[in-house]
């Protein structure tokens, strides 16, 4: 199981896709630190869970992005024509999907974690600033909810075609531009570049909503529970008869 897994991820993490997606993240990310975050993001620090929540927020686009790019990848013309092969390992089909998924999770928080490394660095290198826990909770916030709802999302769309995930993808783009409630917004850039404000203090300490904390729940179990459904709906898709009986009715 292990190797079969190290194998999926190899295959996302050693291709132009994933370096490209990665490079792209980096050059936009840097491009938000030197611009918005640098001067500080409502009237905060520019090292606060504000304007590092505002930063993951930007990129956060890009990161969804990525991760459907993964999934694209595992339906793309050659992986179908793969099929056959992978129905001829001893592997029941649901856990084989399963390592899918956990590959493509995997890589996603890869890319994740050289954006956050990105600002640590930036962090340190301008204001040798080490505080590191501070971040956590934003980056939870801001990151895993949209991930988990992309991942169970794609998979579903998958089901019937893998073009549609190109449609979600644009719906993802659609979520992040337009001046939607932050309470159903994909992005959380205007709570990191508003809500301070409103509590009416200097560079005030991070906290939750519960309305926010809410919303963002509703997203994780979403996206559990498509990706629970697609996984066991696609083992069943992929039951194929395996090469051994195939060759033999040629034969």
């Amino acid at each position: 199981m292990n190797k079969i897994f190290q194998y999926e991820l190899r295959r996302l993490l050693w291709n132009k896709l994933f370096f490209g997606i990665l490079l792209v993240s980096l050059g936009y990310g840097w491009l938000t630190l030197t611009g918005s975050v640098i001067r500080g993001v409502a009237r905060t620090a520019p090292f606060s869970p504000w304007s590092f929540g505002y930063y993951l927020s930007q990129t956060l686009p890009l990161i969804c992005l990525g991760e459907l790019f993964f999934l694209v990848f595992f339906f793309s013309r050659e992986e179908r024509l793969l099929r056959p092969l992978t129905q001829a390992t001893p592997v029941r089909q649901r856990r084989y999907t399963a390592l899918r998924c956990g590959a493509v999770l995997t890589a996603t928080v890869i890319l994740c974690l050289c954006i956050v490394a990105l600002a640590i660095s930036f962090y340190v290198s301008l204001f040798g600033w080490m505080n590191y826990g501070k971040l956590v909770l934003p980056a939870l916030l801001t990151l895993i909810p949209p991930i988990i709802f992309c991942l169970g999302a794609g998979l579903i769309l998958s089901r019937f075609n893998h073009v549609l995930i190109y449609g979600l993808m644009a719906v993802v783009i659609l979520m992040t531009v337009l001046p939607l409630p932050n309470i159903i917004t994909f992005s959380l850039s205007g709570f990191f570049s508003q809500f301070p404000l409103s509590i009416g203090i200097l560079d005030p300490a991070f906290c939750i909503p519960s309305w926010l904390a809410t919303s963002r729940m509703i997203f994780v179990i979403l996206g559990v529970t498509l990706t629970i459904c697609a996984t066991g709906i696609q083992s069943r898709r992929l039951n194929f008869p395996n090469i051994a009986n195939v060759s033999a009715r040629k034969g």
